[in-house]
């Protein structure tokens, strides 16, 4: 009897953390360590897993502090308004490109910025979303003005 409870046990033990593995991979997706929600921007074909932010506070820390984006992640920044918007590099440890995006279409990329440069970058244009990637992504991808976008 001693032993089946002691199986019993294991075997449960093993289930929850499988579990756990398995929500962990899932919030991983969902849910970024910062705590921001992460979505799925695709400019053509290409995917960028992006966390979303959208509050002053969120927006205007952004990247600061971090010491590198992965391929394949970014930052969609959610503008409260369409608008011409400004971004710079304060507090930025790493280099990124800086995609502008309005109406479902790329509309302008700051190509390398390097966390060095104290300029102010300005969109070309309306927009109300921006997403940082890591550098050399406009490149690699051949990002283009009027690409498309879907969110």
């Amino acid at each position: 009897m001693q032993n089946k409870t002691k199986i019993k046990i294991i075997v449960g033990l093993i289930g929850i953390a499988i579990i756990a593995i398995i929500v962990n991979y899932v919030l991983k997706e969902v849910i970024s360590v910062q705590g921001n929600w992460i979505r799925h921007v695709y400019i053509r074909n290409t995917l960028v897993k992006a966390e979303v932010v959208k509050t002053e506070t969120r927006i205007e820390k952004g990247l600061e502090g971090r010491t590198d984006l992965p391929a394949g992640r970014g930052m969609l920044f959610q503008m409260p308004d369409e608008d011409i918007q400004n971004f710079w590099m304060q507090g930025m440890q790493f280099a990124i490109d800086i995609i502008w995006i309005d109406s479902g279409r790329v509309t302008g990329c700051e190509k390398n910025v390097s966390p060095n440069d104290k300029r102010i970058f300005t969109s070309p244009g309306e927009a109300r979303y921006i997403l940082e990637v890591p550098a050399g992504f406009c490149d690699t991808n051949k990002v283009k003005i009027n690409d498309a976008v879907k969110m």
